[in-house]
């Protein structure tokens, strides 16, 4: 993997992740399925346009929908898990729970696009 796949991953989870999640989708799926969805399925859109843009290649849709199941998948916990510690008003552990969800994020994106276009 060269420095500008990496950089491209990061760049497309942070405005796929952070920019582009809506106030209702961030603070709702924790709580109901509609703004799950609607988070993961804008997520999953946002890499099929980079992807596409970037790769011209149709195994872009394959690593969208393991994308979008593995990080519908993660956010259905860790969201709830999330609004519990910062209901609680326990910040460090807020803050620690967002990073391990985008750990776990991050892994799933570089094994998904190494397993799909470097082996």
């Amino acid at each position: 993997m060269n420095l500008i796949e990496i950089f491209s991953i990061l760049i497309i989870h942070w405005i796929a992740d952070f920019w582009l999640q809506s106030d209702k989708m961030a603070k709702g799926k924790g709580k109901n399925w509609k703004d799950l969805i609607s988070h993961t399925g804008l997520y999953t859109i946002t890499f099929f346009i980079g992807g596409a843009f970037l790769l011209n290649d149709a195994r872009v849709v394959i690593f969208c929908l393991i994308t979008f199941i593995l990080h519908t998948i993660t956010d259905y916990f860790t969201s709830r898990l999330n609004s519990k510690l910062y209901k609680e008003g326990n910040n460090h552990g807020f803050f620690i729970a967002i990073g391990g969800d985008q750990i776990l994020h991050y892994v799933q994106l570089f094994l998904t696009y190494y397993w799909l276009f470097k082996i």
